[in-house]
């Protein structure tokens, strides 16, 4: 891949004047586990959703087979995206906005 002469090189580790941000495997796991579509969307849903949300109400808002929603937010719940409860018979999803602060601050670190 070719550079023009103004760009600029971005490592894992960025130093600016906001501080240091270095990328962790962690990081690198949340990012991988966004790369598919079906994920992307459920983790979507659950940032505009903004409160802990039931299996049963992504699965309607996203016309998702339940086995591959289950899968979905487990790899989510794994890459450390979202936190998982048990509330009476339900277990709700919610988004783990410490990780998405990281992460937008960690790609817009070099911009």
């Amino acid at each position: 891949m070719r550079r023009s002469a103004g760009t600029k090189d971005c490592a894992p580790t960025c130093t600016t004047g906001c501080g240091s941000l270095a990328a962790t495997p962690e990081h690198v796991a949340a990012l991988k586990a966004l790369a598919h579509l079906d994920r992307l969307r459920v983790f979507f849903h659950l940032v505009q959703a903004g409160a802990p949300t039931p299996a049963n109400a992504i699965q309607a808002a996203l016309a998702l087979p339940g086995p591959t929603l289950s899968h979905h937010l487990d790899q989510l719940e794994r890459a450390g995206l979202i936190e998982r409860q048990r509330q009476e018979r339900y277990v709700l999803s919610s988004v783990r906005r410490e990780m998405v602060t990281d992460l937008v601050r960690i790609l817009t670190a070099c911009c």
